[in-house]
């Protein structure tokens, strides 16, 4: 088989779509070949998180003035990166299984060590609604209107509205975790 053959064969084995395109799959990253190079006027499909999607359809604008949709959205970005690093583990799998027959668990190691102590503050500063609606939507990936019904299972206004009110706290808890990053608040709020 000649190299263009071959080429040939591996750009056919590649998948044109996602098997199911939803409203979540968006078209809109760089495409790399295998050689992991860009190739140009292609783009791949992903899929959006629950918080981008929200974005983009506008469901972060609204409610209280004092914070604009794009506000709560790098709020919730930044809490996502928080929260993904605080549960990585930063080794592989061959690793886990090597430590565990010992016994003893992996130690963390320092990023996940700092996302952690971070996320420690950012909770103690929210009110506990808000700590898990934001925490299902933003670190776990679920739908706010999932998060907000196990959550508040009797709102009654809208789930956007909720989910707004719930990065607001988001937002105010970083910027108090920012200006005391030592402070601890001990009094949860409801």
């Amino acid at each position: 088989m000649t190299r263009q053959q071959a080429e040939k064969t591996v750009e056919r084995e590649q998948p044109e779509t996602p098997a199911k395109v939803t409203h979540l799959h968006v078209q809109d990253r760089a495409f790399r070949n295998d050689a992991g190079q860009i190739v140009a006027g292609q783009q791949a499909w992903r899929r959006l998180s629950p918080l981008e999607a929200c974005y983009a359809k506008g469901q972060l604008a609204g409610g209280s003035d004092r914070y604009t949709a794009q506000a709560r959205f790098d709020a919730g970005q930044r809490y996502s990166e928080i929260f993904l690093t605080a549960q990585s583990s930063g080794r592989d799998s061959t690793q886990a299984l090597n430590v565990s027959r010992s016994g003893g668990g992996l130690p963390l190691s320092q990023a996940q060590s700092d996302a952690i102590r971070v996320l420690v503050t950012i909770h103690s500063h929210m009110g506990a609604k808000d700590r898990l609606i934001v925490t299902r939507v933003c670190g776990e990936g679920h739908f706010p209107s999932a998060a907000v019904r196990e959550v508040c299972g009797d709102y009654r206004d809208t789930v956007s509205a909720r989910f707004r009110e719930a990065l607001d706290g988001l937002i105010e808890a970083m910027e108090t975790g920012r200006r005391d990053p030592g402070r601890v608040s001990m009094g949860r709020r409801a």
